[in-house]
């Protein structure tokens, strides 16, 4: 593939997706799964960090400036080298599960693996962002032949189908499926979709908006981990996600497992960084409810008996507010802040299980409505900005001293 020329900007799509993986050590490729791959960075038999970082921070600098296996293949050579790792190694299994296995990342077909499976994926993840930002206007995706010159017949069969961005088809069978899969997809208008399907077939390709019946999924167990997964047929085991998809709704699992170790001073500012994930823009065209964390708040948690001190929203209630509110993702990045920093008073509608939160940011004023669920937790339940007058006439209904100064 040739190099992206100077000039080129990388959509922040792309970028993000890649960058915000963290580091998962593995002796088997096995060992990170699935859905996991869109929040963790992995390379099989790297199992020490330094090795594992410099694999990311230098696929990372090749995604950014849009270059190609080549020149990346000279920087870690070069990387690899340094650390001792051009050239055949043994490497032991953390788990003692396996015996000690020889690797050798100075070979080229390793390399294309890792290189390409990785900018591969964070393409697609770009891709499926980008549909679903545009998708009314192109509601459509189309799946185009492969490049390779040698494709897999099941990636042949689907060729040509016309599905709507949100069809179940896409979670599973969104390209790339496989190991050096180069299939690709295409996004289309209603009308370039009704005009394809009307036509008789081209070149070969039959344009239909129904995927073929290739046979029931094939159950896979992973023999590292026991997990079993039913796979579509056609696709290798561990390639049946979707990379936006899955990195859209597994942001929260890794939010969670950060927040589970930090500090209480480090969680506003975990979730500063959520909040400006560009995948976290997704979460309200999500068909499934997806709960965000939105902020963290030890005060509430002990005022409402609550189990957690994390605040969290919908990610429809997000939806709602932007389509009812003309509010942008971007004014959901305050949570964090206003939760933590938040002047907290009662309810103004009586509710005993809920609180008002007061915020001034800059010279804007932020009001937002908390309660306490049945089974014990914090959740917000909506957003507004508000005018200094009317912030004022509250605390005079509720006789208390204005908090923000003149």
């Amino acid at each position: 593939m040739a190099e992206i020329r100077k000039g080129f900007n990388v959509p922040k799509e792309v970028t993000g997706y890649f960058e915000g993986k963290t580091l998962k050590p593995a002796f088997s490729w096995l060992d990170v799964w699935g859905e996991e791959h869109a929040y963790a960075f992995t390379v099989a038999k790297a199992t020490e960090a330094e090795l594992l970082t410099g694999f990311r921070d230098s696929i990372a600098e090749a995604i950014r400036t849009g270059k190609g296996f080549e020149s990346w293949k000279e920087e870690i050579q070069a990387e690899l080298t340094k650390q001792g790792w051009w050239g055949p190694r043994m490497v032991a299994d953390p788990t003692g599960e396996q015996p000690d296995r020889m690797v050798d990342f100075s070979r080229t077909r390793r390399l294309k693996t890792i290189f390409w499976s990785n900018v591969n994926s964070a393409r697609a993840a770009g891709q499926w962002e980008r549909a679903q930002r545009s998708k009314r206007a192109l509601p459509y995706i189309l799946y185009l032949r492969t490049t390779s010159a040698d494709p897999r017949e099941e990636h042949l069969a689907w060729v040509g189908i016309i599905l709507p961005v949100d069809h179940p088809f896409w979670k599973t069978h969104w390209p790339p499926n496989g190991w050096g899969c180069k299939c690709q997809v295409r996004q289309i208008s209603a009308r370039e979709a009704a005009s394809l399907l009307g036509h008789e077939p081209q070149e070969g390709v039959v344009y239909r908006d129904s995927p073929p019946d290739l046979g029931p999924d094939i159950l896979h167990r992973n023999r590292r981990t026991g997990e079993v997964t039913m796979v579509p047929p056609g696709i290798d085991p561990g390639w049946q996600t979707n990379a936006g998809l899955a990195r859209a709704s597994t942001l929260i699992q890794n939010l969670e497992e950060k927040l589970a170790v930090a500090s209480a001073d480090d969680a506003t500012s975990i979730l500063d960084d959520l909040w400006r994930d560009p995948y976290l823009q997704l979460a309200p065209r999500l068909e499934q409810k997806v709960w965000l964390p939105a902020g963290v708040s030890q005060r509430l948690a002990d005022d409402l008996g609550a189990r957690s001190p994390v605040v969290s929203i919908t990610g429809e209630a997000v939806a709602e507010r932007m389509k009812r509110h003309k509010m942008s993702i971007d004014d959901f990045a305050f949570l964090p802040d206003i939760i933590d920093q938040a002047e907290i008073a009662p309810d103004r509608r009586g509710n005993e299980r809920g609180r008002t939160l007061y915020r001034m940011l800059g010279k804007v004023f932020w009001r937002a409505f908390v309660s306490v669920s049945e089974n014990g937790y914090l959740r917000i339940n909506s957003l507004h900005q508000k005018s200094g007058k009317e912030v004022k006439a509250e605390f005079e209904r509720l006789g208390r001293d204005w908090p923000f100064g003149k």
